[in-house]
C-alpha cells in the first residue's frame, strides 16, 4: 500500500527521491535510507532537530544523553584499557587524543570531564574524519545510523526489497535483480530459510569501519552500539531487525514521512569484528555494556554508589539506567579493541 507524506519537507525529500530513482522508477533501500537519513538539505541527521534526549520533542534517548556519568566512566574505561594493552610500553597517555565519532549537538561532557589524554577531538555524523598518531577513538551508536538492505526469502530464494517511487508517494517492492552491493554478498546467504524471513542486511557499517581503520592512526576502538551476531541474525529474527523511531515510538513502516523519523537496524557484531581484525586490531572483544563498565569503570561505579548513602541522587538513578539489563546493560554492547604501533 502506498505512503504518502505529510510533513512539508518529506514533499520535498520525495521529490529528490524521484529524481534519484530514475529511470527506472525506483530504488534500493540502502540508498533510499541514505537520502531520508543524510540529505543535505531534508535529511533526518541534518539541520538543528532535537532528536537525542527524554523530553517528549525529541525522537529518542541514548547512553550519552545521559550526561556526565556515561562520560566518566567511557573515559576511565579508555584510560585503564589503554594501560592494560600497552603493558607499559609505547606512548603514554597523554601523547593520545581521545577522538569521538558520530557525536550530536548538544552538551559535550567528554570535553567537561576530567581525563588524561593530551587532546580531544570531536566529529559529527557528516564530517570528515582526520585520524593520525595514538588515538583512542569512541562511537556512541553511530554504526547502527547507517543505511542498509532488505532481503526477504520467497518461493525458495532470496529476494531483494526496494522502494518504488512515484509523485504522490512511496511503495515498497521486490526488485528484479539484486544491488551490487547484495549481489556480491549473495554466497553468504544462508541456503535456506523459513518463508517469509527478512533479513536486514547492515553492509554500510562494515564500510564505515573499514575507513575508520585504514587511517594512520593506532591505539583503542571503543563502540557502543546495540546488534546481533550473523547467527542471531539469520535464525533468531524473522522480521529482520530495521526500524523508525519518532517521538519514542517505534515505527515498522520505514517510508512513512521520509526525512523526520530515524531509521536504524541491529549492526552484524561478526561483521564488525572480522573488519577490525583484517586491519591490524588485537585483543577483540564484545561485552554487553553491563559488563563492560562494570569491568573497566570500577572505581567511577564504586564512587557514585557509595556518595551521600541513604539519600536520593540523581547520578546513581543515571548509574542504574545504563548497567541495569532489564534497561540499557543488556540491551547495548560494546566492542572494543587495540591496534598497537606499526
Amino acid at each position: 500500500m502506498k505512503t504518502r507524506p505529510q510533513h512539508p519537507d518529506s514533499w520535498k525529500l520525495l521529490k529528490f527521491l524521484q529524481q534519484a530513482s530514475e529511470p527506472q522508477g525506483y530504488l534500493n533501500y540502502c540508498d533510499y535510507i541514505r537520502a531520508a537519513l543524510y540529505h543535505p538539505q531534508w535529511g533526518y541527521y541534518q539541520g538543528d532537530r532535537n532528536r537525542v534526549g527524554r523530553h517528549g520533542e525529541s525522537d529518542y534517548y541514548t547512553s550519552q544523553s545521559l550526561g556526565k556519568v556515561f562520560a566518566e566512566m567511557v573515559l576511565e574505561a579508555a584510560r585503564k584499557l589503554l594501560n592494560q594493552c600497552r603493558m607499559g610500553s609505547g606512548p603514554a597517555l597523554e601523547d593520545f587524543t581521545f577522538v569521538e565519532i558520530g557525536c550530536e549537538p548538544g552538551p559535550n561532557w567528554f570535553a567537561k570531564t576530567a581525563h588524561p589524554f593530551g587532546k580531544m577531538d570531536h566529529y559529527g555524523v557528516n564530517d570528515p574524519l582526520h585520524l593520525s598518531g595514538p588515538c583512542v577513538v569512541f562511537s556512541n551508536e553511530l554504526f547502527d545510523a547507517q543505511p542498509f538492505y532488505r532481503t526477504v526469502f520467497m518461493d525458495g530464494a532470496w529476494r531483494e526489497l526496494g522502494v518504488a517511487v512515484s509523485a504522490d508517494g512511496l511503495d515498497e517492492i521486490f526488485l528484479e535483480d539484486f544491488s551490487p552491493a547484495v549481489a556480491g554478498f549473495r554466497p553468504q546467504l544462508p541456503s535456506t530459510a523459513v518463508e517469509g524471513y527478512q533479513l536486514d542486511l547492515p553492509l554500510p557499517s562494515v564500510d564505515l569501519l573499514h575507513h575508520i581503520a585504514q587511517t594512520r592512526w593506532s591505539g583503542l576502538f571503543i563502540a557502543l552500539d546495540y546488534g546481533k551476531s550473523w547467527e542471531e541474525l539469520i535464525h533468531q529474527s524473522p522480521g529482520g531487525s530495521g526500524r523508525a523511531y519518532s517521538r519514542h515510538r517505534q515505527k515498522p513502516n520505514l517510508l512513512e514521512e521520509p526525512g523526520q523519523q530515524d531509521i536504524t537496524c541491529h549492526i552484524c557484531w561478526t561483521w564488525l569484528m572480522e573488519e577490525l581484525e583484517r586491519s591490524g586490531f588485537k585483543s577483540i572483544h564484545l561485552e554487553s555494556q553491563e559488563a563492560f563498565f562494570l569491568k573497566h569503570a570500577g572505581k567511577t561505579i564504586e564512587r557514585i554508589i557509595t556518595a551521600c548513602p541513604g539519600a536520593f541522587q540523581r547520578d546513581r538513578q543515571t548509574l542504574k539506567h545504563l548497567l541495569h539489563p532489564a534497561v540499557m546493560g543488556q540491551q547495548f554492547q560494546a566492542l572494543w579493541a587495540y591496534r598497537p604501533e606499526s
